[in-house]
């Protein structure tokens, strides 16, 4: 497949494409209805028009607090078909991390469920650029600003509307922000469509195929991977209220889904369940496939897996594929599109084989980010010496295949000796007991740090703490067996399935915990 004329890279443009050649062709599936070509494009002009109409303009930022559903995907092709910036927020992400993503973008605008207004309501005074309360589900108030129904901005007539283009910005997305305060991820139009472009490519998705999401719309694997990717490749895209386990296979027969988008940790939530369902699924996708689970779950579950490797900022630049060779447990190849180094001290390409930072940068103008919003000193630190530097480390195989070897920040130092917390979490996950797994380092005054692990056990499974260090050990040197062992209920999590470490490190060891050295001393 070629990539588009630069003329069709933005998401109006799309929109307005797929109606034109098959007007009733179903877009948008749920699990209340389905919604045609036409009548997207449609309501996204409407939507577009009532924006502008209530005093936004091109360039606004408007933020999107809702649940996956129809309405977030009618707010934000609205807003773009408007030129007004969409800012994709996290309801549970709760108010301190809420006030930074609001203040820092200025939203002139929200476009919010009526459970979550409250929130809005105790920020108002510290939100001055705040003008525009748009309510799904209900009418709400807040003191001193405009507040309109989005079914009333949904109604608005058409109106002569903005000529969009690749290069203008449609999303600022805001980081996870595990490590100090979350970044406003600049997203122009052209990275939306290359984010889509790049998973009808990779994973041959094809007109007549219907993409699963479970992942939350606020967050870029959905709305990139799975809606963009849906409208580039002229299918369609069934939107779930999220990741449920134990429904899973049932709703993807529901839905007749036949293509899943994906974060790895979804993988080894479903790889844990007993059993071979029904499965009308032929391709799935994502970042960071479990390396124990990826070949049992392609046979079991009668599907292809690809594995990638990406972020907000950089898109997807290394693929694996349909055809060729597949290195089970690398992220796969580096696209045409794009460049990938590794970067050692001093920013030198480091030779093949040895691990250091992944650096990225793209051929094709507008596909990648653009800065982060507001922020000119961490864009300049992050796109040094002409490449964006990820924070990521890795290193490329003989045959160019990139493997990830943990975030920069996730490596453990203990009497000198640098441990991968991915190289540890790998070896426990060879154990079949175990359903999930988190490996971070405790600070300690005589060796730098200590190596922890928090462990999920399958559903009636049962496993010593002596076991883990006993079997791994067998893989892991000695040095990286970790000390401190906690068997956990879960573990805590983003809603994109990321396992957010620095709660663990923040918590320490709970005396519940097994303490290797306490156990040689005599203790517990």
């Amino acid at each position: 497949m070629t990539i588009h004329p630069p003329e069709l890279r933005n998401l109006p443009a799309l929109l307005e494409r797929n109606a034109a050649e098959d007007p009733e062709r179903v877009f948008l599936a749920h699990p209340g209805g389905e919604i045609s070509r036409r009548q997207v494009w449609e309501s996204a002009q409407r939507a577009a028009s009532g924006f502008l109409a209530r005093g936004l303009a091109p360039g606004d930022r408007v933020g999107i607090m809702l649940d996956n559903g129809p309405e977030f995907v009618s707010a934000w092709f609205g807003l773009a078909t408007a030129g007004i910036v969409e800012v994709p927020l996290n309801p549970a992400m709760g108010s301190e991390r809420l006030l930074h993503a609001l203040r820092n973008s200025a939203v002139a605008g929200v476009v919010t469920d009526v459970r979550y207004v409250e929130q809005f309501d105790a920020l108002r005074a510290e939100l001055p650029s705040l003008r525009l309360l748009v309510t799904v589900g209900g009418d709400a108030d807040i003191e001193g600003i405009e507040s309109v129904s989005f079914a009333t901005i949904e109604s608005s007539a058409a109106a002569p509307l903005p000529a969009i283009t690749r290069a203008d910005t449609v999303a600022i997305m805001y980081t996870s922000g595990s490590t100090g305060p979350a970044k406003g991820v600049i997203l122009p139009h052209g990275q939306h469509y290359t984010n889509g472009w790049q998973a009808t490519r990779q994973a041959g998705i094809r007109p007549e195929d219907r993409i699963f999401v479970v992942l939350p719309l606020h967050h870029n694997q959905a709305q990139g991977y799975g809606v963009m990717a849906a409208l580039v490749a002229g299918a369609e895209v069934f939107i779930a209220p999220g990741f449920r386990r134990s429904t899973f296979w049932r709703e993807v027969a529901d839905a007749r889904a036949t293509v899943f988008v994906f974060v790895g940790s979804l993988l080894a939530l479903l790889g844990a369940q007993e059993g071979s369902p029904d499965n009308s699924i032929r391709v799935a996708y994502g970042a960071m496939v479990p390396r124990n689970l990826h070949l049992e779950m392609e046979e079991r579950f009668g599907m292809r897996i690809i594995d990638a490797y990406g972020s907000t900022e950089g898109t997807i630049p290394v693929w694996g594929g349909l055809e060729g060779e597949h290195r089970v447990g690398s992220a796969g190849k580096v696209i045409p599109e794009f460049e990938v180094t590794i970067r050692g001290e001093g920013d030198d390409e480091v030779p093949t084989g040895e691990v250091g930072e992944i650096c990225i940068r793209s051929r094709e103008p507008y596909s990648m980010f653009q800065g982060y919003f507001a922020n000119s000193e961490k864009t300049v630190a992050a796109w040094r010496n002409f490449w964006f530097h990820s924070g990521d480390r890795g290193r490329f195989d003989d045959d160019g295949n990139l493997w990830f070897e943990g975030r920069i920040d996730d490596v453990i130092r203990r009497f000198g000796e640098f441990i991968a917390a991915t190289e540890v979490e790998e070896a426990v996950l060879t154990l079949e007991e175990v359903e999930l797994v988190a490996c971070y380092g405790i600070a300690s005054d005589v060796v730098g740090q200590e190596v922890m692990v928090a462990i999920v056990l399958r559903d009636g499974r049962t496993l010593s703490a002596d076991d883990v260090r006993e079997r791994v050990s067998q893989i892991l040197p000695s040095f990286a067996v970790p000390r401190f062992i906690d068997f956990v209920g879960d573990l805590p999590m983003t809603p994109t399935g990321k396992v957010e470490k620095h709660k663990l490190r923040a918590r320490g060891v709970p005396e519940t915990a097994f303490d290797a050295r306490r156990v040689r001393e005599g203790g517990r």
